[in-house]
């Protein structure tokens, strides 16, 4: 029964605290290690709806604390869980208890039961219970407080996962840290009156005001959207965009209002005010669970409520269609098995704001020669293009920049940067700074004259990309292309037609065959660079904008006349290519994590949340023992039908000979002539050369090395020890 429970294959033990370790076969709830329905090793297990959900929030709020660490933009990101809806079970448990007293009578229908908790056994929940009275238990609680991601968030959800055999020696899976229910039901409550007739009146409004739970949850979501410190409120005068807020309802039920069309119009008006406020809604369906008894496990149908009340996907996404359905009638089977790892790529789908990395037009040939309608020229501002949108294709993660604290008090230090006199060490303030270009001497560089130069530079005063022309596809080489690509859309809501114009525009260049070369300026204040607009193949609309180099910037690569390949080598290297082909529809799919960032995040997990260090999986590294055994003969193959490379010869060194010792310094020695003793009586040592010097000193039995005062104190001390010898 999907009531009280969800196939779900919760993530790896490795990565996720060690909680859902295999169980023994003798626990119904747990499928088997035999289990076909898998991925990556996890196995399927039975989960309550609101364990599901909570696993899931757990790894979302991991992954936002990563995102802080790798990205600047993450700082802002708030992530918070909001619980709504009352135990279906509670009512029904409580009528039993009144017939089991001989009271009868009936408690009244289940409440919104989106998100429950009822994997907790019958026997539990009556001792737990006894004695309350029926009232209907609030309808939403704030778990975790929308905020800036961290360390504390994650601690709190997760004391809310669920304990596993591995951790619970007592067998019990749905004890957990942190008594959710009990937490739920401890929030003030309606109080209920003495049965008059305007109470009898109250409980008929809010009893019909709880038909729809959903609708007080999306309600306090809203209220906290407005409340919450991290959000951003715009303003008339402010220039940043408003923040992106979202809702994602984790939900078992396909219709929360039974039916009702009251409460369908109402919150058709709750809709309207999330449009007007700008937050989007968002729906994760678990495997539907029964309303009544009487019904069966049928399919979670999306079109049947959801699909008035979610926000329409943007760039023709779909954020349910691979979690919910396996086909396009929005329909999910009973069966059907909810993947943590797959709602996890739906949360970073949905959350990860795109950031453009600008926006501008695309001026065609001859823009500056054009007239307007009174034959006059068209203003600056006015320029006729076509609108784009450029996003960066390659966004680099890094590790979180190292924080420097005062050893003594523990504050954060930063760094500062000042100016002095590389002579005398005096600071120096900006204001006294005057820039000079070391070319041949100093030559002034006013700030004035560098923007004259860049204005004469650019061919644009305002960001934009110039269209110069187009060349064939095979006067692209490859190895010009220099830095980062970013890819470009049309801006239809800017400009109108630029949709329509930018896609025939890439149809041409496809018929023809050629790219088109244009310059492209980010800013006004910048310098123009030389770019490439590249169609790509698929049948989207995107160009490929690609920076070209000018001509001082290309390097000549060396050529080397190595030979040509026999038919024993071709052969032997197509061989070994079959044997190693990545056999994916979407080579996106197959590329690996960053090493180092899985073993660095690994080892701050593990000391900010007490984890134990687990072993992480490096898919960037080459499993040569898979190719060796796939491949052993192909790589034999193919080596032996290389060529030998050239070892290179290596020359013998002359040995030096070794200094003379002090014996072979005196049988070495020679008498000291008259011309070198007249020298030094008139102090002309210094005027001699350093090869007389060093033939001197040789004759000698000295040394040779050394400066030129070295070889003339030398030659002194040996003089003057011939002179004043005994």
């Amino acid at each position: 029964m999907f009531e009280r429970h969800v196939p779900c294959r919760p993530p790896p033990p490795s990565n996720d605290d060690g909680e859902n370790d295999d169980a023994g076969d003798d626990d119904p709830q747990h499928g088997s290690d035999d289990d076909d329905d898998r991925r990556g090793g996890g196995v399927v297990r039975c989960y309550s709806p609101m364990d599901v959900a909570a696993m899931a929030a757990h790894r979302l709020l991991r992954a936002k604390v990563r995102d802080v660490a790798e990205t600047k933009s993450g700082k802002r990101d708030g992530v918070g869980v909001l619980l709504y809806g009352c135990d279906p079970n509670r009512n029904r448990r409580l009528r039993r208890r009144r017939r089991r007293r001989g009271g009868g009578g009936d408690g009244g229908g289940d409440g919104g039961g989106d998100g429950e908790d009822d994997d907790i056994d019958e026997e539990d929940d009556d001792d737990e219970y006894e004695g309350e009275e029926e009232d209907p238990l609030p309808t939403t609680h704030e778990l975790i407080e929308l905020a800036a991601p961290g360390i504390g968030q994650v601690l709190a959800m997760q004391e809310c996962l669920p304990y596993d055999h591995g951790e619970d020696p007592g067998g019990e899976r749905s004890r957990r840290r942190r008594d959710l229910r009990g937490e739920f039901s401890s929030v003030p409550r309606r109080k209920t009156g003495d049965g008059g007739a305007g109470e009898e009146a109250k409980l008929e409004e809010d009893d019909d005001l709880a038909v729809c739970s959903l609708r007080r949850g999306l309600t306090a979501a809203l209220k906290v959207f407005s409340s919450a410190k991290c959000v951003r409120s715009p303003t008339p005068a402010s220039k940043q965009p408003p923040d992106s807020k979202a809702v994602w309802i984790f939900t078992n039920q396909d219709d929360p209002c039974h039916g009702n069309e009251v409460q369908r119009t109402r919150m058709n008006a709750l809709k309207r005010d999330y449009q007007e406020a700008g937050v989007a809604i968002h729906v994760l369906p678990l495997p539907k669970r029964q309303s009544s008894e009487s019904e069966g496990d049928g399919p979670f149908d999306v079109k049947i409520f959801y699909n008035d009340l979610m926000t329409a996907p943007s760039d023709g996404e779909n954020y349910t269609s691979d979690l919910s359905a396996d086909d396009d009638s929005g329909k999910l089977p009973a069966a059907a098995v909810v993947d943590i790892d797959t709602i996890l790529e739906k949360f970073a789908s949905g959350t990860k704001r795109r950031r453009k990395y600008a926006t501008l037009p695309l001026l065609l040939p001859g823009w500056m020669g054009r007239r307007g309608d009174g034959g006059g020229e068209i203003d600056a501002g006015d320029r006729p293009g076509i609108m784009l949108d450029l996003y960066g294709v390659v966004q680099v993660r890094n590790k979180p920049q190292k924080v420097s604290v005062h050893q003594e008090n523990n504050k954060v230090t930063i760094r500062r940067t000042i100016r002095i006199i590389a002579e005398s060490g005096e600071e120096v303030q900006p204001e006294n700074i005057h820039h000079f270009a070391d070319f041949c001497g100093r030559v002034s560089l006013p700030p004035e004259n560098v923007a004259t130069m860049k204005k004469l530079t650019n061919s644009l005063d305002k960001a934009g990309l110039v269209l110069h022309g187009f060349r064939p596809m095979a006067f692209l080489p490859a190895t010009n292309l220099m830095s980062k690509a970013v890819l470009a859309i049309a801006n239809d809501s800017r400009v109108r037609g630029s949709g329509r114009a930018l896609y025939n525009l890439k149809r041409s260049m496809k018929k023809k065959g050629v790219f088109a070369v244009g310059e492209l300026l980010l800013r006004a204040t910048a310098t123009s660079k030389m770019v490439a607009l590249v169609p790509r193949d698929d049948e989207s609309d995107w160009f490929v904008v690609t920076q070209l180099p000018y001509r001082e910037d290309v390097r000549d690569v060396p050529e080397k006349d190595i030979g040509f390949a026999d038919r024993d080598s071709v052969d032997a290297a197509k061989r070994l290519i079959s044997k190693c082909v990545l056999r994916f529809d979407d080579f996106s799919s197959c590329l690996p994590e960053n090493p180092y960032l899985k073993h660095f995040f690994g080892y701050l997990e593990s000391v900010s949340l007490g984890k134990k260090l687990g072993r992480v999986e490096d898919d960037a590294r080459m499993r040569v023992h898979f190719m060796m055994k796939n491949a052993m003969d192909e790589i034999e193959s193919f080596s032996s039908s290389l060529p030998e490379d050239e070892q290179p010869v290596k020359k013998e060194r002359k040995r030096k000979a070794p200094p003379p010792s002090s014996k072979d310094r005196d049988l070495k020695r020679e008498s000291i002539g008259q011309e070198w003793i007249d020298m030094y009586k008139n102090e002309e040592i210094a005027d001699m050369k350093n090869d007389e010097l060093k033939a001197f000193l040789k004759s000698q039995g000295e040394r040779l090395s050394g400066k030129k005062n070295d070889l003339v104190d030398r030659v002194h001390r040996c003089i003057e020890k011939e002179l004043f010898k005994e």
